[in-house]
């Protein structure tokens, strides 16, 4: 990933979709001039361990990475963009609905510039994932699991890079690169011309 963002136009408009914990909106916002970075309002604005201190990403966006723009995903401000790059990783192993994955890749579709290229990635085994198969912690749900935490459920689909082409050709996007590097799973991919 970091070999793929360090090749990145300086540039390139970029949507982090998905940004998390900022791991991939950190290296994106030193390589590239202007980073919107995308995801839930809960997981922008709860406080959380970021690089080794309690604080929320706003907070953190704020303070250390001026070129960074925070939306998010119920915010149409970033849907109104057309950006050069789009990165969505470890994004849709966490959603346990097939229509709101689609949904996503339909958006992220609409946003991609003419020349734009998407990045969407999965981590689609490790050990974790086969102990799923027979630990009572562990529920099959759709294409991946319900896991019983200590802060609760959370789930993970299993999906390789078979599925994520499918996903995206069924949102319109034409196929690049599909492969798979060690324990990811990836899907480059651009606007389908008709």
């Amino acid at each position: 990933m970091l070999n793929w963002i360090n090749k990145l136009p300086r540039a390139a408009k970029v949507l982090d979709l998905g940004c998390g914990k900022l791991r991939y909106t950190v290296p994106l916002a030193k390589r590239v001039s202007s980073v919107i970075a995308v995801d839930s309002a809960i997981q922008l604005d709860r406080k959380q361990l970021l690089f080794g201190k309690k604080r929320s990403v706003r907070e953190y966006v704020s303070k250390a990475l001026p070129n960074v723009h925070l939306n998010s995903f119920d915010n149409e401000n970033w849907r109104l963009r057309r950006y050069d790059i789009i990165l969505c990783s470890n994004v849709l192993s966490a959603i346990p609905c097939r229509k709101t994955r689609k949904a996503l890749m339909k958006a992220a579709r609409c946003c991609l510039a003419a020349h734009g290229e998407l990045l969407v990635t999965t981590q689609y085994k490790n050990s974790h994932f086969e102990n799923w198969r027979t630990t009572k912690k562990a529920t099959k749900y759709l294409d991946g699991f319900l896991v019983r935490g200590k802060r609760g459920t959370s789930f993970y689909a299993l999906l390789d890079c078979t599925a994520l082409a499918r996903l995206c050709r069924h949102c319109g996007l034409r196929i690049l690169k599909a492969a798979h590097v060690k324990e990811l799973a990836y899907v480059l991919a651009n606007r389908a011309t008709k």
